[in-house]
């Protein structure tokens, strides 16, 4: 499901629609439709097939990364996802963007959990 990039808004509330130029992979550009916002270019800029991927996005000064981890511990499945933003106005768009996103991956996630289990 995570490489399913044209899906993705099924289970990211914060998405109207995304695309891929290319198979899954490092180094391959996509663009990202915000449910409220302007349209967004992104890259994959790393990828650890069935295991990782860190999305990357362009804003003014500074750099937002999205990074997805799957793995197991005791036969339980587990996601983790972790978000920062780098860059010298980092702090601010932390306080604009990052945390309305932080918040919302509790039930992206749990959209995401339901939706792998079908």
């Amino acid at each position: 499901m995570w490489t399913d990039v044209k899906n993705w808004k099924s289970w990211d509330s914060s998405l109207k629609d995304s695309s891929i130029s290319g198979e899954f992979n490092t180094d391959v550009q996509g663009i990202l439709v915000l449910e409220r916002g302007p349209k967004t270019n992104f890259q994959i800029s790393s990828c650890q097939p069935n295991f990782s991927y860190t999305v990357k996005t362009h804003l003014p000064f500074a750099e937002m990364y999205i990074k997805r981890l799957i793995g197991y511990n005791n036969r339980k499945t587990i996601i983790r996802n972790e978000v920062w933003i780098e860059g010298p106005l980092s702090t601010f768009w932390w306080r604009l963007v990052g945390k309305k996103y932080q918040k919302m991956l509790p039930q992206m996630m749990e959209k995401f959990r339901i939706l792998a289990e079908r």
